[in-house]
């Protein structure tokens, strides 16, 4: 079981240090554990749920680290996609309910802002998007203003939760002490620099954005209107860019927005700039072969 995490943890001295032995060392451990955690996955009898929450939990724990591994240190584009798929059908056996406690909660909340992305990316959706699946897991928790419009972009045609569409003008300031956007810590984790709130303002504004672009050229709206959402997403990503201490998965949503600018801008010019910005943060966040 420990092999992802040893690939994760090579990987992210690597970085830093570009020391091509340390890359070799962490592939191997990927490669290792990847292939260990196919062979439990294949004992692992489906809908089993009363007698096998333990493995479950391991095989979640895996599947994270893997995909985190494959966002790092990409195979491929989107290799990590697989992973996110595999961590979701063993969490629809965990159930809404039973990811209403910890530690299930916190990989139902991490999964969530991961396939948030999968869905604007691919238009597919999952049954996160479900009433039961948005709201269960919640009832002893208090949504943040983030999980709302996380819940936002996991609904497909991005329908209306609970009779309004969340945008930028609705978003309550809070502290960035008060929603968490790292691995594993639910919705009590502390950024390193806490109280920034304009930056809490930014991440939010990067997704209801996104949002709001991959929408906008679905339905084959005014262009001005796209050009002018692309241009707020890139304004917001080259700022968050330049904090010093994002935390990586939200680095690499930002990277993933641009990448969605550069796909859906109406402007050749935008597609360029947020072409070179995905190129940017891909050195900074990724590691690669």
């Amino acid at each position: 079981m420990l092999l992802p995490f040893q690939a994760m943890k090579v990987a992210f001295r690597a970085l830093p240090e570009n020391d091509a032995s340390l890359k070799a060392a962490a592939y191997q451990y990927y490669s290792s554990g990847l292939e260990r955690h196919q062979a439990q996955l294949h004992q692992l009898v489906p809908w089993q749920r009363h007698q096998h929450l333990a493995s479950i939990l391991n095989l979640l724990l895996m599947s994270m680290a893997l995909l985190e591994f494959e966002m790092m240190a990409p195979l491929a584009t989107d290799s990590w996609f697989p992973h996110a798929y595999g961590a979701l059908g063993l969490l629809e056996q965990v159930g809404p309910q039973g990811c209403q406690e910890s530690p299930f909660f916190e990989i139902f909340w991490q999964l969530r802002f991961f396939m948030s992305y999968v869905a604007l990316s691919t238009r597919k959706m999952s049954f996160l998007g479900s009433r039961s699946w948005m709201e269960t897991p919640f009832l002893h928790r208090e949504k943040t203003d983030f999980d709302h419009i996380i819940d936002t972009l996991l609904l497909e045609d991005n329908q209306i939760v609970k009779g309004e569409t969340l945008g930028p003008e609705t978003i309550e300031p809070r502290r960035m002490s008060d929603v968490n956007l790292a691995y594993g810590q639910g919705a009590n984790f502390k950024f390193a620099h806490p109280g920034h709130i304009a930056d809490f303002e930014r991440i939010v504004r990067v997704l209801v954005n996104v949002r709001d672009l991959v929408s906008a050229s679905a339905s084959n709206s005014n262009p001005k209107r796209r050009e002018s959402l692309s241009t707020a997403i890139l304004a917001d990503s080259k700022h968050l860019m330049d904090q010093p201490s994002l935390p990586f998965n939200v680095g690499l949503q930002v990277t993933g927005a641009a990448s969605l600018v550069a796909q859906y801008a109406p402007s050749s010019l935008q597609k360029q700039e947020a072409a070179q910005l995905y190129a940017d943060w891909h050195g900074r966040f990724v590691l690669t072969e």
